[in-house]
C-alpha cells in the first residue's frame, strides 16, 4: 500500500495544505524560523523572522502567554491554549498549541476570529435574552402525555429558576385556584389534539400564601416515537399587569364616589371625564355623552373659551394651580363658591388636558362672614384696652378667631389674620413653643400664666404678662383666649424701686455701721482726753502729769488721724483733691517715712528699710506715695506684736513694685477679699475705721497703679502695691519700650508670688465689634462705651461675621436677634474662626434656656436687656483683661 502521508517527499506539500502558522521559538522569545500559512500582517516573515515575539505582543496577550510559555520550557510539555490579540483597533482570537522542540518551543498558530465572534455574539444575545425574560417576568414550560411531568425553568419569579425542574400535573393542579382549576384541565387536553400557537391560558395560582397570576402560552407541539405528546411554551407571571388593572378599577370607583368634583377638559374646553359628583352638582344625566359638552357651557362662573384658558393658563407641566370659582352653579345660588386645584395633563398619544379638583366652601364662607363681623364688634369694643387679645379655636388646629390689635406683635402683619395659626406669622421655634403651651391648656383647662421680657420694633424693653384661659361651652367650640397686659412701666418702676430700696437698705446699714464704729472710735480717745485732763489737773507730781500727758496726744493724734481719714476719703472720691506730680526720688522718700516712724514702732518690733535703688527717681505725688506707704506702715504696727516691718521698692520692667511686710498674725481668709471696703477690719478690737486701706487703694489706683496683698494666718501679711515707673528723663518711645519689659523672668526679691504687672493700655486701640441691628441700641451702647474704646458696628450676622475678618476685635457684642443671620448662628461660624475672641450675648430673653443656647453656641457671657451700665463695664473690663 502506498501510505502517502508518510511519504517524506508528501510532507512540505501536505503541510502547506492542512497545517496552522507555526513559528520556532528560542526560550528567550527569539524567532528562529517561521512557516506562515496566513495572509494576516502580523504573521509574515519579513516582520518576525529574528525578532523576538514578545517585543511584539500586546501587553493583555504577553500576560497572558508568558507564563504559559515559559512552564513548557521548564517542563517539556506540551500546551494548548485559546488568546485573545488586541492590534490596530482590531481584535483577533488565535489558538496556540505549544510543543518543546530541540530546547525550543514549536508554537501553532491557528486563527479563530471568526468562531469566537460568532460565540460571542450568541453569548451576548443570551445574556440579553435572559434580561427581558427576568424584566418580563418569563420562563417556560414542557409537559409530556406519557410522564405526566410539567417542567418549567427560567425567571417567573414563582418556584422558578433556570435549572429545569418538574412537579406532577396532579400536583401543580392543586395549586390552581378552584375556580380557574377546570378552565386549565380542559386547556391542556385540547392541546393534546391540537397545535393551535395562538392560544393563550390566564388563570391563578396560590403558592407561599400569595396568589399569582398566570399566563401560559404552547408554540410547540411533538409527537414522539412512543405514541406520546410533548407540548412546550413559554409560562409568564402577569400578577403586576393584573393588580395594576384592578388598581385602576379601584380608583375609577373612588373617584366617581368621591366628594370633590372632579372634570378634565381639552385645551378647547371640551370635557373628556367627568366624576358623578360633578355631573350632580351640574346636573347632568347619566344619558348626556360628557364628550359632547364644553366646560365653559356647563360651569356658572365662566362663559368663553377666553375664560377657560384664564382657568388653566398658571397650570404648567408638573405643576398645579388653585383657584376659587364664586357662583359656580348655574342652577343653584346657594352655592356661594368652589375651592380647588387644576393639573396639567399630557396623555401617551401627547394630547393636553386640565384635571379640576373642586368642593363647596360656601358654608365656610359663611361661617368667616359671621366670625368676621363679630371681630369688628369685639374689635371696636376693646380696641382701647390696654392689653392684647387673642382667640384660637381648639378644634380647627388652634387657627386664630380673634385679634384685637397687631400693632404691639413685629411678626403678625394686619391682613388675614382670622384662620391662620401661629405658625403663619412667627418663626417655627416660638410658634411650636406657642403650639405646646395651648395644647396643655387645651388637655388640661388649667390658667397658664407667665411674665416674659421681650423687645420691641423700637428695641426697648416690652416687659408682658401673659394668660391663657381655656372657654367652653355647648353653644360653640372651645377655645383659648391668650390676654397679654402690657406691664413694662409697671415693672420698671418696680424694679427702680426695687434697686433703690437696696440701694437704702445697704446705705443704711452702711450709716449704721459708719456710726457705730465712729461712735465707738471717737468715743475711745475723747474718754482717754477728756479723763487725763482731768486727772492732770488734780495731780501735782510732774512725772506724772508727764505720763497722763503723753497718753492724751497721743489720743489727740489718733482722734486727727480719723477726722482726716473720713475727709480724705470723702475730698478724693468727690475729686476736690488735685493729685501734684513732681520728680520724686524714692530712696529720700523712704528715709522720710522712716524717720516719722521709727519712734511709733511697738516694743519688740523693728522698723526695716530693705535695700533699694538709691538713685531711681519717678514722676508721681509724692505726699499721696507718703500717706499710703505710712498708712500699711501704721496698720502693720497694730497687728504685729513682735518680729519686724519691712518696706521697700524695687523697679521690675516698667513698673516700680512697693511692699510693706510685717510678721503679724496675719488676716483670715474670709476677710482677704473684703479689707480694701469700707469700713472693714480685719480685726474688730484693733483700733482704725476701717477706711485706711480703702484710702490707700483710691489714690493707688488714681495714680496709674494696683494694690495687692498675700497674708497667712499667724505668720504676716505683705501689702505690695505699683506705680508706672516714667519721668521726665525718658521719651515716650522709650517709655513704651519699658513697659514692654519681660517681668517674669526678673528675680522678684520679696518672699511672695510677683503679681501680674497691671497693663497699659494707653497706646493700645481696644476694638469692639457691636452687631445689633437697632439704631436705639447701638446709641446706648455708643453712650456708654464709646469714649473708651473703638466701637465698630454690624448690622447683622452676615455683615459681623465679614467685620470680625477685617478688623480682628478684642471683644465681640452679640445681639441674638438679628435679619439674615442671628447672633447664635453668627457665634458658631465666628467660632470656627477663632475660640480665643471674647463673645458676651445681649438678649432681652434671659430665660435658663437661652442662656444655655448662648453658651452651646459658644458665648463666654449673657448679658440681659435693659442693660446695666455698670454691669456692661464690669463684664468687658473682665474679658478684656483675660484676653490680655
Amino acid at each position: 500500500m502506498n501510505r502517502i502521508l508518510h511519504n517524506e517527499q508528501n510532507s512540505q506539500r501536505i503541510l502547506q495544505m492542512v497545517a496552522d502558522t507555526l513559528i520556532l521559538v528560542r526560550p528567550d522569545g527569539m524567532c528562529v524560523d517561521i512557516n506562515s500559512h496566513s495572509e494576516l500582517w502580523f504573521l509574515q516573515e519579513e516582520l518576525l523572522l529574528g525578532k523576538n515575539l514578545f517585543d511584539f505582543m500586546p501587553k493583555r496577550t504577553l500576560e497572558k502567554i508568558l507564563p504559559i510559555f515559559r512552564e513548557v520550557v521548564e517542563k517539556q510539555e506540551k500546551a494548548n491554549r485559546n488568546f485573545r490579540l488586541d492590534l490596530k483597533d482590531q481584535t483577533y482570537y488565535f489558538k496556540c498549541i505549544m510543543t518543546p522542540y530541540d530546547g525550543m518551543v514549536l508554537c501553532q498558530y491557528r486563527d479563530i476570529t471568526a468562531r469566537s465572534n460568532v460565540k460571542l455574539q450568541l453569548e451576548r444575545v443570551n445574556r440579553e435574552l435572559v434580561e427581558i425574560q427576568r424584566a418580563a417576568q418569563i420562563g417556560q414550560w414542557k409537559y409530556n402525555t406519557n410522564d405526566n411531568l410539567f417542567y418549567y425553568w427560567g425567571h417567573t419569579g414563582i418556584f422558578c429558576d433556570n435549572e429545569v425542574r418538574s412537579i406532577m400535573l396532579d400536583e401543580y393542579t392543586k395549586l390552581i385556584l378552584a375556580e380557574d382549576r377546570a378552565s386549565f384541565v380542559k386547556w391542556l387536553s385540547s392541546k393534546k389534539d391540537s397545535d393551535d400557537k395562538e392560544d393563550c391560558l390566564d388563570y391563578r395560582i396560590k403558592y407561599d400564601e400569595r396568589i399569582y397570576y398566570i399566563r401560559l402560552k404552547a408554540y410547540v407541539h411533538e409527537l414522539m416515537p412512543d405514541g406520546s405528546f410533548t407540548i412546550e411554551g413559554y409560562i409568564q407571571n402577569v400578577t403586576d399587569i393584573q393588580r395594576r388593572r384592578n388598581d385602576i378599577n379601584t380608583l375609577t370607583h373612588a373617584i366617581n364616589n368621591a366628594k370633590e368634583s372632579i372634570v378634565a377638559a381639552k385645551e378647547d374646553g371640551t370635557i373628556i371625564f367627568a366624576n358623578r359628583q360633578f355631573r350632580i352638582n351640574h346636573r347632568i344625566s347619566e344619558k348626556v355623552e360628557i364628550e359632547s359638552l364644553k366646560i365653559y357651557e356647563v360651569v356658572g362662573d365662566m362663559n368663553t373659551l377666553e375664560s377657560w384658558k384664564r382657568r388653566y393658563r398658571n397650570a404648567k407641566p408638573g405643576e398645579s394651580s388653585t383657584f376659587i370659582a364664586y357662583h359656580p352653579l348655574k342652577n343653584n345660588k346657594n352655592a356661594l363658591a368652589f375651592e380647588g386645584m387644576i393639573y396639567h395633563v399630557t396623555s401617551d398619544e401627547g394630547v393636553v388636558s386640565y384635571w379640576a379638583f373642586s368642593h363647596d366652601i360656601s358654608d365656610r364662607l359663611r361661617y368667616e362672614s359671621q366670625i368676621k363681623r363679630l371681630n369688628r364688634i369685639m374689635d371696636s369694643t376693646m380696641q382701647h384696652l390696654p392689653a392684647d387679645i387673642v382667640v384660637k379655636d381648639i378644634n380647627n388646629d388652634f387657627h386664630y378667631l380673634y385679634y384685637n390689635r397687631t400693632a404691639h406683635n413685629p411678626h403678625m402683619s394686619d391682613q388675614h389674620i382670622v384662620g391662620q395659626s401661629d405658625f403663619d406669622f412667627f418663626p417655627p421655634d416660638i410658634a411650636e413653643s406657642q403650639r405646646q403651651e395651648d395644647i396643655e391648656v387645651a388637655r388640661t383647662g388649667k390658667e397658664l400664666h407667665k411674665v416674659t421680657e421681650e423687645i420691641d420694633e423700637n428695641g426697648m424693653p416690652r416687659i408682658l404678662d401673659k394668660r391663657k384661659i381655656k372657654i367652653e361651652s355647648n353653644d360653640f367650640s372651645p377655645m383659648i383666649i391668650n390676654i397679654e397686659w402690657d406691664i413694662t412701666q409697671l415693672e420698671l418702676m418696680k424694679r427702680e424701686l426695687m434697686v433703690e430700696k437696696e440701694k437704702a437698705e445697704r446705705s443704711d446699714k452702711l450709716k449704721s455701721a459708719f456710726l457705730a464704729n465712729m461712735s465707738h472710735e471717737i468715743r475711745t480717745p475723747l474718754n482717754a482726753i477728756v479723763g487725763f485732763s482731768r486727772i492732770i489737773a488734780e495731780s501735782e507730781d510732774a512725772q506724772e502729769r508727764q505720763t497722763y500727758y503723753e497718753i492724751v496726744e497721743s489720743n489727740n493724734e489718733r482722734l486727727l488721724t480719723l477726722i482726716n481719714e473720713i475727709l480724705d476719703l470723702s475730698k478724693i472720691e468727690s475729686g476736690i483733691v488735685e493729685f501734684t506730680t513732681t520728680q520724686v526720688k524714692l530712696n529720700r522718700l523712704c528715709e522720710e517715712i522712716y524717720d516719722a516712724h521709727l519712734f511709733r514702732c511697738p516694743p519688740n518690733v523693728k522698723l526695716i528699710l530693705d535695700p533699694s535703688d538709691e538713685e531711681l527717681i519717678i514722676d508721681t505725688d509724692k505726699s499721696r506715695v507718703f500717706q499710703v506707704i505710712s498708712n500699711l506702715i501704721g496698720n502693720a504696727f497694730k497687728f504685729t506684736e513682735e518680729g519686724s516691718v519691712n518696706y521697700g521698692y524695687k523697679k521690675l520692667g516698667g513698673w516700680i513694685y512697693f511692699h510693706v511686710s510685717d510678721t503679724g498674725i496675719g488676716i483670715a481668709p474670709d476677710k482677704v477679699d473684703k479689707v480694701f471696703e469700707r469700713f472693714i477690719k480685719g480685726n474688730t478690737f484693733a483700733q482704725g475705721t476701717g477706711l485706711g486701706l480703702s484710702i490707700c487703694k483710691t489714690i493707688i489706683e488714681r495714680l496709674g497703679g494696683e494694690i495687692y496683698l498675700q497674708t497667712e494666718l499667724g505668720k504676716g501679711t505683705t501689702f505690695v502695691f505699683t506705680l508706672p515707673a516714667r519721668n521726665e528723663d525718658l521719651n515716650s518711645e522709650e517709655f513704651d519700650n519699658l513697659m514692654q519689659t519681660d517681668t517674669e523672668t526678673t528675680e522678684w526679691p520679696f518672699n511672695m508670688q510677683l503679681p501680674t504687672p497691671p497693663k497699659n493700655n494707653e497706646n493700645k486701640e481696644i476694638i469692639i465689634l457691636i452687631a445689633e441691628d437697632t439704631d436705639s441700641n447701638y446709641d446706648l451702647l455708643k453712650a456708654i462705651l464709646g469714649k473708651r474704646y473703638r466701637l465698630e458696628r454690624a448690622m447683622n450676622g452676615m455683615e459681623a461675621i465679614t467685620l470680625f475678618e477685617s478688623l480682628n476685635p478684642d471683644l465681640i457684642l452679640m445681639d441674638i436677634r438679628m435679619p439674615i443671620l442671628d447672633g447664635l448662628k453668627t457665634t458658631r461660624i465666628i467660632r470656627e474662626l477663632s475660640t480665643e475672641v471674647p463673645i458676651i450675648a445681649q438678649s432681652a430673653y434671659a430665660y435658663p434656656s437661652d442662656l444655655s443656647a448662648a453658651a452651646s453656641a459658644g458665648c463666654n457671657e449673657f448679658v440681659s436687656k435693659p442693660i446695666a451700665a455698670d454691669q456692661l463695664k464690669e463684664v468687658i473690663l473682665k474679658w478684656l483683661n483675660r484676653r490680655e
